[in-house]
């Protein structure tokens, strides 16, 4: 038989905290087997799912997409992978049932990476290994319904970031006034070289080198009595350009303007009617025929130049453009001014 504790003997101050310590000891025995006795209880409900992480991706940009960018196309992929799964990550458990959770998770993380695929990012994903941990007793097997997976739209193409370019183009030249009074105006082709040292500046460097050519009118044929004639340009420009602040990646408008060089070469022709046989393969023939009876070359030294224009561009790949400039090109000296407006359309890549 145990022997009860006695506290004969104490004085009752002393007996009073005796008492007060074994009383704290029950309870923090009892704690415990109060909340086993609740945990095994059947009314009591199994508490809801812990939020988890519904995305496993390693996301690498293929084309040098910023942080923004990144976080932008991110958000639009979250969207549609929301949307094709049923899964919503912001959600307590991702607001599908404990019998979904694993499937749809899944399905949540595989879209997500498809959907970044097809906005230009290496993506790596990697299942979760186990479903999120279970409470009580686990509900009974029901197979999850089916979720049907709509194919993805393919992204529209975006302006992005490179630091060098590389540019054709072709166009028209409108002259203006002087020039317009001896020229017409004519074809252009050219191409250049772009380099923007940084995403963060909008400043960019390019080098473009341009040909023209322009039909001679009367006022310049007929002071040395030719009857035909041209007048070509060739040379290039170094120019700075300065990309406008854009609310769409689909378009970009840009102020550019530099400094060029530029030499011109005019030839000039006299064309007669001349007597004479020609023959064939079978037969001969005599009479007066059309021929250069004389010629005028004359090409220049190089002359400064200035210039400014404005651009527009627009995506039409993941590395490359189209775009539309015109710029207003001035070839010095004052004395001798050639001003002319090349209007060009060109692809950048």
């Amino acid at each position: 038989m145990t022997k009860p504790f006695a506290l004969s003997g104490f004085s009752p101050a002393t007996r009073s905290i005796h008492i007060l310590g074994h009383s704290l000891l029950l309870l923090w025995c009892a704690a415990p087997l109060a909340t086993w006795a609740q945990t095994k209880s059947p009314d009591t409900p199994a508490p809801a799912a812990v939020p988890t992480l519904a995305e496993n991706l390693s996301i690498t940009p293929r084309f040098g997409q910023t942080q923004e960018l990144l976080a932008s196309d991110r958000a639009e992929c979250q969207v549609w992978a929301k949307g094709q799964t049923g899964f919503d990550p912001r959600q307590y458990g991702g607001g599908v049932a404990a019998t979904d959770y694993s499937v749809r998770r899944q399905l949540y993380g595989r879209a997500m990476a498809a959907c970044l695929e097809g906005h230009g990012y290496t993506v790596r994903f990697v299942a979760p290994a186990a479903p999120p941990p279970s409470y009580g007793s686990p509900p009974p097997a029901v197979t999850p319904a089916p979720v049907v997976m709509r194919p993805l739209q393919p992204s529209r193409p975006e302006l992005r970031y490179r630091p060098f370019t590389f540019q054709i183009d072709g166009g028209y030249s409108v002259t203006t006034a002087p020039t317009n009074q001896f020229l017409d105006g004519g074809a252009n082709a050219g191409f250049g070289f772009g380099w923007f040292p940084t995403s963060a500046l909008p400043i960019g460097l390019r080098v473009d080198g341009s040909y023209s050519w322009f039909r001679a009118k009367d006022a310049l044929l007929n002071g040395g009595n030719f009857n035909s004639g041209h007048e070509n340009f060739y040379g290039g420009d170094a120019d700075l350009q300065l990309n406008l602040a854009r609310a769409s990646s689909a378009v970009q408008v840009y102020l550019f303007g530099g400094a060029g060089w530029y030499r011109e070469e005019t030839v000039l022709r006299q064309v007669s009617l001349v007597s004479g046989v020609v023959c064939g393969w079978y037969f001969c023939e005599s009479g007066y025929f059309p021929a250069v009876t004389a010629e005028q070359r004359r090409t220049s030294d190089w002359h400064h130049a200035w210039n400014a224009g404005v651009g527009v561009e627009f995506p039409i790949a993941d590395r490359g453009s189209f775009f539309i400039e015109a710029r207003y090109l001035r070839i010095l000296p004052n004395s001798d001014q050639m001003k002319f407006v090349p209007i060009r359309v060109g692809f950048r890549f």
